[in-house]
């Protein structure tokens, strides 16, 4: 009987024992999760929350570092072009937006997909852009109202030039321009003629280039004809037009060349003067080999006038054109201020902007 109670009492010290150790085991585990759950960072604790907006900004950067085109953008908003991802040619477009409200979330949209929520609760977002400038000076003219540029006129010491078939004549002239002209026309010449006796007198008043020595070049930059049937029998004026002259070189001059073109004895009979002509930059040029040589009159002059216009240098337009070379953003995930997070990234492609 004693033996029996003897292993009867071990049996109830081991039983207390083992309950004693399962509980000191289970309030460590207790212990134990409660640390482990305190360890577990809060969604709403400053730490997750700047964790949340990193990780959307990662998502910004990694697109808007290879944007091609800039689309719109503002302070909340970015859209932006980017190469195509999908294999049909057409680039892809993506566009970033924060309402402005605190608490509302940062959105993305995908070509002309549905708005998904890149980050909620956002209480800041804002872009900033560095831009770099680059500017161009544009020329500008100026174009005068038509003017006399260059002539003579005399009242004494007339001559009688007849243009015949192997008497032609030509005026070199170079108007004195003002100091900033960058080119200049002629809108029409006049000068005095007649008939030279026959009334089927044709002549040609040419515009052409002279050579470095002030004679007809032969390069006839525009030329009028008229005939000998219209002229008076006594000096009168007339008038030639032309249109295509221009855009000459202000230290460039030009050869009235009168060229017969048919009749008998002569097509008509210019008006000038045969001495003592000490004008400026006017030269009477004659040939009597159809302008296969020419040779200068000494003191010499038609009388003519040559009206145009002058161009001169305006004050340049500056043009600027704009590019991007990176976007600052800033994210706001939560109220505290901790929350917040920052950065910059440099747009690879460095696309034109307005400003």
């Amino acid at each position: 009987m004693s033996s029996k109670v003897h292993r009867d009492g071990l049996s109830l010290l081991e039983t207390v024992a083992a309950v004693a150790v399962t509980s000191i085991i289970l309030l460590g585990i207790g212990s134990a999760m409660l640390l482990a759950g305190r360890a577990l960072p809060d969604t709403r604790s400053p730490t997750a929350q700047t964790v949340a907006g990193a990780e959307a900004l990662d998502s910004v950067v990694a697109e808007l570092r290879y944007a091609v085109a800039i689309n719109q953008r503002s302070g909340r908003m970015i859209e932006f072009t980017v190469a195509d991802r999908s294999g049909d040619t057409t680039p892809e477009v993506i566009r970033y937006e924060w309402s402005g409200t605190a608490g509302h979330p940062l959105t993305r949209q995908y070509n002309a997909g549905a708005l998904v929520e890149v980050l909620a609760n956002v209480q800041d977002f804002s872009l900033t852009y560095d831009l770099q400038t680059i500017s161009t000076q544009i020329p500008q003219a100026n174009e005068s109202a038509e003017t006399l540029l260059i002539g003579y006129d005399s009242s004494q010491d007339y001559h009688d030039y007849p243009i015949k078939d192997t008497e032609w004549y030509s005026e070199y002239f170079r108007p004195t321009l003002p100091g900033d002209a960058v080119s200049w026309k002629v809108t029409r010449v006049r000068f005095q003629a007649k008939q030279a006796g026959f009334l089927g007198g044709e002549t040609k008043a040419q515009l052409q280039t002279p050579t470095a020595g002030g004679l007809p070049s032969g390069v006839v930059l525009e030329e009028a004809t008229f005939y000998e049937s219209i002229l008076p029998l006594f000096y009168l004026v007339q008038e030639v037009t032309y249109t295509h002259v221009s855009g000459l070189s202000p230290q460039q001059g030009l050869c009235l060349v009168f060229q017969w073109v048919s009749s008998g004895d002569g097509s008509c009979k210019l008006l000038g003067q045969d001495r003592s002509v000490s004008a400026a930059n006017i030269a009477l040029l004659k040939s009597t080999d159809k302008s296969v040589s020419w040779s200068s009159l000494s003191a010499q002059s038609l009388l003519f006038s040559v009206y145009g216009t002058v161009t001169t240098a305006g004050t340049p337009q500056i043009q600027n054109r704009y590019y991007l070379n990176a976007v600052g953003i800033r994210l706001k995930a939560g109220t505290d201020d901790q929350a917040t997070v920052q950065t910059s990234v440099r747009v690879l492609n460095r696309p034109e902007v307005t400003q």
